[in-house]
């Protein structure tokens, strides 16, 4: 996929406030549209308007729009195939597969939806039907306020360009496609499964994040997403414990929405101003909101869900690259890197 372009200020001044303004309206609209799992339409909020680059387009509007239909396709999928084991595991490691390789040698964000969004309604299926139905709803009204802040915002304070945005891509190109498919495979579907097998809504963070390194064509584009990913998570952590020290001096939901505005308004503005690379921003704000929902909404303990995020995905990410590195060495004797093609999407 597309490595996420740094922000041209002259081009969208307004991209940091339209992100932190759409987290906002999405937490506000949680409590009284019923979403009873506000974490993931708040995540996918901010991960797609800070996405967003050039000029408007009917793209920008498309992810709001998916949204509802992607869940309610793979929710579908996931409570009819659920107490069918055997045709329940078959069909999530053709979807992975399929998601994985539209990855791989096409940089396709597709892709993406083939592997994650299938990933959480399964996970949820196995949990309970009721947790299963909270996530679909939650993605269904999520989609539909964030498409409806979406239209506004970029009303209000719509990009500075008429450049359209053209995705540049570095799909893996090789000799040996099979091969490098099975090696990622290898590393990622016994992990996929293990976590099926154990059920714990917790562990899914896991095959997610070793998903992101092995959908990456080469090494150097991994370690990019071990340090941004891996490294995001622990400042995510700092941040995120910084935000529940504050709130719980003072609980009331207005301040804790006022503190993840801020976050995300600070974080995002780092896309533009950051010297880092635009995606270690968005991760870190990603990780922070994540974290700082799972403690307030999930009744679970502040540090530990601070301190299980962060071992677990470094855990899985450095597992994962060093897993894959030595598989590849094994079976193909010679680095993909130098086989990577830029493609116009």
């Amino acid at each position: 996929m597309e490595e996420l372009p740094r922000v041209d200020p002259l081009e969208d001044p307004y991209l940091a406030l339209r992100t932190a303004l759409i987290v906002a309206i999405c937490l506000v609209l949680a409590e009284p549209m019923g979403i009873t799992i506000p974490m993931l339409p708040v995540v996918m909020a901010m991960s797609i308007a800070s996405g967003q680059r050039g000029a408007l387009t009917p793209r920008t509007f498309a992810g709001p729009i998916m949204l509802p239909i992607i869940a309610i396709i793979f929710s579908w999928l996931a409570a009819a195939t659920v107490n069918a084991p055997l045709l329940f595991t078959l069909v999530n490691i053709l979807l992975m597969v399929g998601g994985m390789a539209l990855m791989l040698f096409r940089g396709s964000r597709g892709g993406m939806m083939l592997t994650v969004f299938p990933l959480l309604m399964s996970m949820m299926a196995l949990y309970s039907d009721y947790a299963l139905a909270a996530m679909r709803d939650a993605m269904v009204l999520g989609g539909i306020a964030l498409g409806g802040a979406v239209v506004v915002l970029n009303i209000l304070f719509p990009p500075q360009t008429s450049r359209v945005h053209v995705e540049i891509v570095a799909p893996l190109v090789t000799d040996r496609p099979l091969s490098a498919l099975m090696i990622r495979l290898a590393v990622f579907i016994p992990v996929l499964l293990l976590t099926f097998a154990m059920g714990d809504m917790n562990m899914l963070i896991v095959p997610i994040m070793l998903l992101f390194v092995c959908a990456e064509p080469s090494h150097d584009k991994r370690m990019n997403q071990v340090i941004d990913r891996g490294g995001g998570t622990l400042i995510g952590g700092v941040i995120a414990a910084g935000v529940l020290i504050v709130y719980s001096m003072v609980p009331q939901p207005a301040i804790l929405i006022l503190l993840l505005t801020a976050v995300t308004f600070f974080l995002i503005d780092k896309m533009t101003t950051g010297s880092g690379r635009p995606l270690r921003y968005q991760y870190i704000c990603s990780t922070a909101l994540v974290m700082v929902l799972s403690a307030t909404s999930g009744g679970r303990d502040a540090l530990e869900v601070v301190l299980q995020r962060v071992v677990l995905t470094s855990g899985a990410m450095i597992g994962g690259i060093l897993l894959l590195a030595l598989l590849e060495l094994i079976f193909l004797g010679e680095p993909e890197d130098a086989k990577l093609a830029p493609q116009l999407a």
